[in-house]
C-alpha cells in the first residue's frame, strides 16, 4: 500500500465522464497511480440519498484494477457526519479498496474516516491551514488524540489552485508549506498536490487555440525531482488532471454559455482548442471538427498519436467521423485518459536511483 515519487496521485471528481476515464486507463498503468476521488458538492435541489446514488453509479467498477484509491467527502461537509458515514459505508459495501481522507481541522468526516481505516487513513492538509499557522502543533495533536503514528497515515499536502503562479512561485510556496510538516520520512506515503489548470476557458478566443503552462508539473520537476538528493524524501506528484479544483458544479446551462473545448496535455503545456457556444452550433457538430484540427490539422504536431492511449485512439476515431464523440462529457473523458497516461509515462521516463 506504500508508494514513492515515481507514483502518481490524480485528484478526480466523481462524475460520469471521469469515472469512465478511470475505467479506460491501460491496465499496466493502474498499478502506478492512486486516484484521489472527490464526492462533488451536492446541488440544493437534489437530496442527499440521490446525490450519493449518482456518485456510486459504476464507481466500484471504474476503480477495479487499481491497488487502492483515496476517497474524500469534504465537498459535502455541509451535510454533516451522517453523509460522510454513509459514503464510506457505501464504498466498503461495494467492495472498493479505498483509504478514507480527512483533515486535522475537519469535524464532519473525521470519525467516519477513522471507522473505516482498515486500509489506513489519509490526512489532507490545505493551504488555508498553512496560512492560519500552528500547523505542526495541530498535526501532532491530531495524531495523539486519535492514537495514530505517522506511518499509519498517507499525508497529502494540498496547495489547491495555483493557476495564478509561475513554477518558481509554486516551488517556493510548496517548500514553505513543507517546512511546517514534521518528519517527512515517517509518513506511510507523502504527496504534494497542486493544480495549475485554469479555472475557465475564458482566456481563449472562440475558434482558436492557446497553451497554458503546466506549472504544477514543471515546479515539481524543477524543485523536487531535479534536487532529489537534497531531500530526505521526494514527495509524490499530484494534480487535478484537466479540471480546476473549483470544478463546474455551479454551472447552470440554462443561464450560462459554454463553448466546445478540447483539453489536451503536452510535455509542458495544456493545449486548449476552443470552438463556439454550443447554443450557436451543436456540440455534436463542433467536436469532430475540433478533433480534426488536433489530429490532422495545424495542431497535429502536438498530438501524441493514436497509439499513445485509449483517449488518443478515440480522438482519432472522432476525427475520422465515428459517432458518440460529440459531447463535452465524452471529451472530458478522453482528455482525462490522455492526461493521466501522459503523466505516468513522464514519471516513468525519469531516471530513478
Amino acid at each position: 500500500m506504500t508508494f514513492g515519487p515515481d507514483h502518481y496521485v490524480p485528484v478526480i471528481k466523481i462524475k460520469r465522464g471521469e469515472k469512465a476515464a478511470l475505467g479506460q486507463i491501460s491496465p499496466p498503468l493502474r498499478s502506478r497511480m492512486t486516484p484521489l476521488l472527490e464526492i462533488v458538492a451536492r446541488k440544493p435541489e437534489k437530496n442527499l440519498a440521490a446525490h450519493i446514488d449518482t456518485a456510486f453509479t459504476n464507481l466500484a467498477r471504474s476503480v477495479l484494477g487499481y491497488p487502492r484509491c483515496f476517497l474524500d467527502v469534504r465537498e459535502i461537509e455541509a451535510d454533516g457526519p451522517t453523509a460522510a458515514a454513509t459514503v464510506f459505508e457505501r464504498a466498503a459495501n461495494s467492495g472498493m479498496t479505498f483509504t478514507p481522507v480527512t483533515g486535522v481541522s475537519r469535524s464532519a468526516d473525521a470519525m467516519a474516516a477513522l471507522s473505516h481505516r482498515n486500509r489506513g487513513l489519509a490526512v489532507r492538509l490545505t493551504k488555508l491551514e498553512f496560512e492560519n499557522g500552528g500547523l505542526t502543533a495541530k498535526m501532532r495533536s491530531f495524531l495523539e488524540h486519535h492514537q495514530l503514528a505517522a506511518n499509519d497515515v498517507d499525508l497529502i499536502v494540498d496547495l489547491g489552485g495555483v493557476d495564478d503562479l509561475i513554477p518558481d512561485g509554486i516551488g517556493a510556496l510548496t517548500k514553505a508549506f513543507l517546512a511546517d510538516v514534521p518528519h517527512h520520512d515517517r509518513w506511510r506515503t507523502f504527496t504534494v498536490s497542486a493544480c495549475a489548470f485554469p479555472v475557465s476557458m475564458g482566456g481563449i478566443e472562440r475558434d482558436s487555440h492557446g497553451f497554458v503552462e503546466r506549472a504544477d508539473w514543471i515546479a515539481w520537476k524543477d524543485n523536487f525531482y531535479r534536487h532529489r538528493d537534497d531531500f530526505t524524501r521526494v514527495p509524490t506528484f499530484s494534480d487535478c488532471a484537466v479540471q480546476h479544483p473549483r470544478g463546474v458544479e455551479g454551472f447552470d446551462p440554462r443561464t450560462m454559455q459554454v463553448s466546445a473545448t478540447i483539453r489536451y496535455t503536452t510535455d509542458r503545456n495544456w493545449l486548449l482548442v476552443k470552438g463556439q457556444s454550443t447554443r450557436s452550433i451543436r456540440s455534436g457538430v463542433q467536436f469532430p471538427k475540433l478533433a480534426t484540427r488536433l489530429v490532422y490539422g495545424h495542431l497535429k504536431s502536438d498530438f501524441s498519436g493514436s497509439d499513445h492511449c485509449t483517449g488518443c485512439r478515440s480522438m482519432k476515431a472522432a476525427a475520422d467521423g465515428e459517432p458518440n464523440y460529440g459531447s463535452a462529457e465524452a471529451w472530458r473523458r478522453l482528455g482525462t485518459i490522455h492526461h493521466i497516461s501522459q503523466v505516468i509515462r513522464e514519471l516513468g521516463s525519469l531516471p530513478w536511483p
